[in-house]
């Protein structure tokens, strides 16, 4: 799989990440202010009929971050960026699990949803910091013509 293919995919994680992100605030804020489960079964229900986008998406994240991070170290390019996105994901997936488990609990906690936000914008952070290869600003400077020429020299 090319850089850009793994790329797109982890944007394709994120967009269906604010699309879940997108229908649980349409159904809270405008559908069911009001609704609080009363028993677990309902909760159950309720995440996996309003939160199941976003579910998948943290999924699809992490299980695109490490794929991206496998393909680069077997390359031997890693970079700063990959790594970030991994842990954005890595963070994000035992918050939104633990999220889901408060629900579930009928004791809703806000740190977990905390943690999944940190995780996402930790991983949108490092792909709108690192260029269509994945590659670092850092990385680039280092690679740069004018930086390859200025070794040369000394």
């Amino acid at each position: 799989m090319t850089p850009r293919t793994m790329r797109s995919l982890i944007w394709a994680s994120v967009v269906l990440e604010l699309v879940g992100l997108g229908v649980d605030a349409l159904w809270h804020g405008l559908l069911h202010p009001e609704f609080e489960g009363t028993s677990r079964g309902e909760m159950a229900r309720h995440l996996l009929g309003v939160h199941l986008l976003l579910y998948l998406g943290v999924l699809a994240l992490l299980a695109a971050t490490l794929t991206a991070l496998i393909a680069r170290a077997r390359t031997g390019r890693v970079g700063l960026a990959t790594p970030v996105m991994v842990a954005g994901a890595a963070a994000q997936t035992p918050g939104e699990a633990w999220h889901a488990y408060s629900h579930l609990a009928l004791r809703p906690n806000p740190v977990p949803e905390l943690l999944g936000f940190v995780g996402l914008a930790a991983v949108v952070a490092a792909l709108v910091a690192s260029r269509g290869d994945g590659t670092s600003a850092e990385d680039r400077r280092r690679s740069s013509p004018s930086a390859t020429r200025a070794r040369a020299r000394r």
